[in-house]
């Protein structure tokens, strides 16, 4: 792990406790279960904005729950441009492989302040063969990310530019939705048009093109950190072209 503060126990939070808990590999598990859960836990730790998680090639060792904050997972090319392959937010998995002993192929990196529990691989090994639920999770958890693989294959690779930013950012607001943000009032958005770009497929000057066109349109607003959604079937109608 890169940069990671570990908290003192008198500050972390229980498994049963946990907010983020109906997002998470756990969302299953029964009182006994998390308490069983709680106890195999390694450990509670902060990031700042900027600081990795880990870095493709570490060897982390363990996998880790997002609590608070966003996350943004890539890989890096050899021109030196890098391909985001999502953006996580709280309860979802990160870093888990079948062998943890093995390189891990993609970067993990803060993009605002963090908390995150984590699992070294021994205590992970522990859970599956006591919580059967557990696995199951897992295996869900593995399902959707194909199937956001596929999706972000078709709409990066296939549509034109100002679709793949409607996707994109209407991907975004759905899941933030989904943990309970009002996305019809402005919202903090710490991706920057960079980040943006390289989610999406195209430069960063051709981003703010698209990103000034969908603002004088009155569609969206994208601009010093935050988002505001001014016409959501209009954005809504642009992702949905997509497909």
């Amino acid at each position: 792990m890169k940069h990671t503060a570990k908290l003192p126990k008198e500050l972390q939070l229980s498994c049963a406790d946990c907010s983020t808990r109906r997002h998470a590999w756990f969302k299953h598990c029964n009182t006994k279960e998390l308490n069983d859960l709680q106890e195999h836990r390694t450990a509670q730790h902060t990031l700042k904005a900027g600081d990795y998680l880990f870095m493709e090639g570490d060897t982390p060792g363990a996998a880790f729950t997002l609590q608070e904050g966003w996350v943004i997972c890539f890989k890096s090319l050899s021109n030196g441009r890098r391909q985001i392959l999502s953006v996580a937010f709280s309860g979802d998995y990160l870093g888990y492989q079948s062998d943890m002993s093995q390189p891990i192929d993609y970067s993990a990196m803060a993009v605002s302040d963090c908390r995150i529990c984590s699992f070294n691989g021994p205590s992970i090994m522990h859970l599956l063969q006591k919580q059967p639920s557990l696995i199951q999770s897992l295996l869900e958890i593995q399902q959707q990310q194909a199937i956001a693989c596929r999706t972000r294959l078709t709409y990066v690779g296939q549509a034109p530019a100002k679709q793949k930013l409607a996707y994109f950012l209407t991907n975004i607001l759905a899941k933030l939705e989904q943990r309970g943000v009002d996305i019809r009032e402005t919202i903090d958005f710490p991706l920057t048009h960079e980040d943006v770009a390289d989610a999406i497929g195209i430069t960063s000057v051709h981003m703010c093109r698209v990103a000034i066109e969908l603002r004088r349109a009155g569609i969206v607003d994208c601009r010093h950190n935050h988002i505001r959604v001014t016409d959501f079937p209009a954005l809504k109608a642009l992702a949905q072209s997509v497909f």
